[in-house]
């Protein structure tokens, strides 16, 4: 999810999604161990299918990532160790009713920005690791009114009882998967619905 979050820089989440087969076959599965390995002047060829996707400055800044991801790797265990300890391997639910209030930022993006920076990675500034967060369930920004908010939020009986009645005292009416895309707009209600990042498909 890294590598499509920080996409978001050239593409809109809807043209990522249509070319996320793409992206699967041009990252190798999204192994960081192939990546990492990847010949750069073959891979960031005019006629590499990777040419199609990003600027060559964004494919460079892949590679070496795959290569800083596997430092990361090797001394937390897994990138998703490394990533769910910052929120204490619970997600953050936003609870918010309106798309205007959910954060493009947070304080919690900013500490992982500048820790993933710190340990030599490129492109990981704070909207990018916060759209990482949101798309791989750190961050649960469903608004109430979406479907996909009790999905995510019901994770302990406190998590229930707020779902319940919204955070405000009231139950939110719910739309279906129909609606929730004009309502909600978070990439798993627009085509993409990752689990908790695991080792092999950490960069994507």
């Amino acid at each position: 999810m890294l590598v499509l979050s920080g996409a978001l820089a050239e593409m809109a989440w809807p043209a990522i999604l249509s070319k996320r087969d793409t992206f699967r076959e041009v990252f190798m599965e999204f192994d960081p161990l192939l990546v990492a390995k990847l010949n750069e002047k073959k891979f960031l060829g005019p006629r590499s299918p990777a040419s199609s996707l990003l600027s060559e400055h964004r494919l460079r800044i892949i590679i070496e990532n795959a290569r800083e991801l596997l430092k990361v790797i090797e001394e937390f265990g897994s990138f998703d160790s490394y990533c769910w300890g910052f929120v204490s391997n619970k997600p953050l639910v936003g609870r918010f009713r309106h798309m205007r209030e959910v954060p493009l930022r947070t304080a919690k993006a900013d500490a992982i920005s500048q820790d993933l920076m710190r340990r030599g990675f490129r492109g990981v500034g704070p909207t990018v690791v916060y759209a990482f967060m949101q798309a791989v369930g750190m961050a649960n920004d469903h608004l109430v009114t979406c479907y996909r908010f009790e999905e995510c939020c019901c994770t302990t009986d406190d998590d229930a009882a707020a779902v319940s009645d919204g955070g405000h005292g009231e139950k939110p009416a719910l739309v279906n998967d129909q609606e929730v895309s004009k309502v909600c707009g978070l990439v798993q209600c627009v085509g993409l619905e990752p689990p908790r990042a695991t080792t092999v498909i950490s960069i994507s």
